[in-house]
């Protein structure tokens, strides 16, 4: 019996010695990505410019590292261009009055940086469109109280697609809400206690006596802020013979004290694609969807549809052109079955909150 306990511990002993794996990994490589579209609605049109970033980066994961000073000219099929303006660090826009998206015309950008590295998109045409008929949503609950964690509105849509015409379709949701801020009633601390320190911003200022003394008007008190869908919705098989789409899970809006410190505008926009623009998000979409499920089967690539011209380095992203239509509603706090809370006294400007400006939108109602 010893003998048999002894074969069997060497057994154990040596299955359980594991050699470890050596896995090397390619060094990490910083690529450009592009992403901007161009619709039929009126502009300025936006084309974002950055480096990716190694996973684990030090960096702040919600900063992009911008690329700046670059040169990016929209053009279109029939000779008309325009040369963007970089209007924040990596961010290029067209001019209000400037070139607007018409259906049937094909557009794509040209970008040079300040390297002289040079990259274009492949030409994108804008194909009809067809409405966005209704839209839909329903409260759902969170856990604790007040505004409570997870509390919000699912939100749906109804479309129609464009009668003999293969249809592939984007319904993206943008939640706009109202916001107000306190920056004038940020201290500091000194020898002996707090003092006021208001932003600048704020209308306010320490006075001699070292009191708040109002010398304007506050400009970053009141904002507006957008929300955007987190995974795209897209469609090309789920529309009907008859092209009507019912239905569609489109995004997801927090309820807290911000988001309905008045209301919130829900538009729902209905955008064409092209076929390799639908393909391209629809293999974001998968990325997005399979995040939290370790079973995931890996998923292509995302390159998108811009080319190097002048060196051999891989870029990503996608410039898009896409016809438009929008529908809006607006969702009152008091569809929150339970009493709201006040807005927090935030003592910081209201532009703190993501995809926020201080003026007032013209759809504002």
């Amino acid at each position: 019996m010893k003998k048999i306990w002894l074969i069997l511990l060497i057994f154990i002993i040596s299955d359980s010695c594991i050699d470890p794996a050596n896995i090397t990994t390619p060094a990490f490589k910083y690529q450009l990505v592009v992403d901007g579209f161009i619709t039929t609605d009126p502009g300025p049109y936006t084309v974002k410019l950055y480096r990716s970033r190694p996973l684990g980066a030090s960096v702040d994961l919600d900063r992009l590292i911008a690329e700046k000073f670059a040169k990016i000219t929209l053009k279109d099929d029939a000779g008309n261009t325009e040369l963007l303006t970089e209007t924040s660090e990596g961010v290029y826009a067209t001019k209000v009055n400037g070139m607007r998206g018409e259906t049937g015309r094909s557009y794509h950008v040209e970008i040079t940086l300040i390297n002289g590295k040079k990259y274009e998109s492949a030409a994108e045409e804008i194909r009809p469109v067809g409405e966005v008929t209704g839209i839909d949503y329903e409260f759902v609950e969170g856990s604790g109280a007040g505004f409570r964690e997870g509390d919000g509105f699912k939100v749906y849509a109804d479309a129609t697609g464009v009668p003999n015409q293969d249809d592939f379709v984007r319904l993206r949701m943008v939640a706009t809400y109202k916001v107000e801020t306190f920056p004038q009633l940020r201290t500091k601390r000194v020898e002996g206690g707090e003092i006021p320190d208001p932003f600048p911003c704020s209308g306010y200022i320490r006075n001699q006596e070292g009191r708040l003394a109002k010398v304007g008007e506050c400009e970053c008190c009141i904002c507006w802020a957008n929300i955007y869908d987190e995974i795209p919705s897209i469609t090309d098989e789920q529309f009907t013979t008859n092209d009507i789409f019912r239905g569609e899970y489109v995004g997801f809006v927090p309820a807290t004290r911000q988001t309905l410190y008045e209301k919130i505008r829900i538009e729902i926009q209905e955008m064409s694609l092209t076929e390799n623009t639908y393909l391209f998000w629809k293999l974001v979409k998968a990325q997005k969807e399979g995040l939290s499920n370790i079973f995931q089967p890996p998923s292509a690539e995302i390159k998108g549809n811009i080319k190097a011209l002048n060196t051999e380095e891989e870029v990503l992203g996608i410039f898009w052109a896409a016809g438009i239509q929008t529908k809006a509603i607006y969702i009152d706090r008091t569809e929150v079955p339970y009493i709201p809370q006040p807005i927090d006294t935030l003592k910081a400007p209201c532009t703190f909150f993501p995809n926020s400006t201080n003026k007032l939108p013209s759809f504002w109602q």
